[in-house]
Order: C-alpha cells, then structure tokens, then sequence
C-alpha cells in the first residue's frame, strides 16, 4: 500500500506559535514531520525547548501552528517569566516548572538570534529610519527596530549606532541628517523628553518644507499626544505589536514610493 501524503505544508521548520488546541499559546521548534495514519497526511513534531535539552516533542496538526512573530515572543516570554517565579500567585512546580523553564530558554535564545540577525543584516531597502524615543522606552525601541532591520529597511538607533567616545548631539544630529524618516515613540516619557521633541521637530519642519511626510508617530501607550502630530494617523501599538507594524511597515512602503517618484 502506498502511503497518502497532504501537499506540502506552507510552514517552515523552526520556531512556531501554537494557535490552536490544548498547547494554545505556547512557542516550540518544528523539527520534522509525522504522518498521521488517521488523517492521511502530515502533522507537525514540535519540542517546546531547545532540541538537545528538551525531554520529549508533541505532534501537533499544521493548522494549528503559525509562523512566529517578535510580539509573540515577548509576551510569552512575560508570561514565563512571570509564572517561574517564586513569589507568583501560583507558582509552578514539579514537571510544569521543568517545561516552562525549557520553554523560556529557547525563547530566550530566540530573542537574542533574532536581535543578532538584524543588527548584521544589511538593508535591501534605500529607506533610513530614524528611531526617536525616550530611554525609558528603550526595549520598544530596540524590538520595533528588530522588526525594521528583518523587514529589510536602515535603522538608525541610538545604541546601535552611536559609538564609545562620540558626541552623542553631533551623532545624533547626522544620524538625523541622513534618514529619510522619524518614527517617533509616543509614550508618557516620551511626550515629557526634550530630547525626543527636539529629534522629531527637526524632521517636521523638513516635512512642511518639502510638503512630504517625514515624522512617523508610533503610538504605544495612552499619552498626550504633542498638538503638531494630533492630527497625524499613528500606528497604533498599544494592542497589539504586529497590528501596529504591519500599519508602520506599510506606511513606510507606501511614503518611499511617494519618494522616489518624480
């Protein structure tokens, strides 16, 4: 008899989301496929921790898996992190400690790869992006930064860029200088920082002047938003991260377009 196989699946191998079933919610590594004599097809081996420390793996149907994204990371990494701990609610013991601690690690991993990749990546796009933000917002930034560099754009960031011994005004004043773009952080720290208003008003003028858009207001908490960007659209990121990127990403696309026209 021969065996029936589904179509090839659209999923890669590597990290996933379970979206669906008893392990909603949970992040593992798909490594290989299983056929399911029931089903006729393949469904997904799935470790939820690093392959080589992980003690078993789960089969899970491909419908229930999606790709992985930087905001699935970080909650579930919260919420991890949260629930290992001693002084939680009701902290986890025994076996269910064991498998979210292997769970963490590998997002951990995750966190740190994906950060590395994107800091070497060379962009495939001419577009800059200038990332104006308070420090006290610095891992939105960072990972809103991730998210651009992965997408193929020029990140200019503060910690990325500026190097041991430089003037940190003159750096950011070419860093300015050369993007095409600020995405300014819109928080309470935000709208409180000199630094962040002086940053995204240096591109707002360019914006009047040129009669294009330039500051790109990126909204992550409830806050009073400055009077000169009320009347912008923001990408709205205090839901839902991936949400507010795909409006960041595709505001992006469609302004260097603009751009590059004639």
């Amino acid at each position: 008899m021969v065996k029936k196989t589904s179509r090839r699946k659209p999923l890669q191998y590597g990290p996933v989301l379970v979206c669906e079933g008893a392990m909603k919610g949970r992040i593992g590594y798909y490594d290989d496929d299983a056929y399911n004599e029931e089903r006729e097809r393949d469904d997904a081996i799935v470790y939820f921790g690093r392959m080589i420390y992980a003690r078993t793996y789960t089969v899970i149907p491909f419908e229930h898996l999606a790709q992985i994204t930087t905001q699935a990371l970080i909650r579930r990494h919260e919420a991890l992190t949260q629930a290992v701990t001693p002084y939680a609610q009701a902290p986890l013991k025994g076996n269910k400690r064991a498998d979210a601690l292997e769970e963490l690690q590998l997002i951990e991993g995750l966190l740190a790869e994906r950060m590395l990749t994107a800091r070497g990546k060379k962009a495939r796009k001419k577009t800059r992006v200038f990332i104006s933000h308070s420090s006290l917002d610095k891992e939105f930034a960072i990972w809103i930064s991730v998210d651009l560099k992965n997408s193929g754009y020029d990140v200019w960031l503060d910690s990325w860029n500026i190097k041991v011994g430089e003037s940190i005004p003159s750096a950011v004043g070419v860093g300015l200088d050369v993007c095409d773009f600020v995405a300014v952080v819109l928080s309470s720290h935000a709208v409180n920082s000199r630094w962040v208003e002086n940053e995204w008003h240096a591109k707002h003028w360019d914006e009047v002047q040129q009669g294009r858009v330039r500051v790109l207001p990126l909204l992550i908490e409830d806050c009073t938003v400055p009077t000169l960007l009320k009347t912008k659209k923001y990408a709205d990121f205090r839901h839902d991260h991936q949400h507010g990127l795909d409006e960041l990403l595709d505001s992006l696309a469609h302004h260097a377009a603009k751009k590059s026209r004639p």
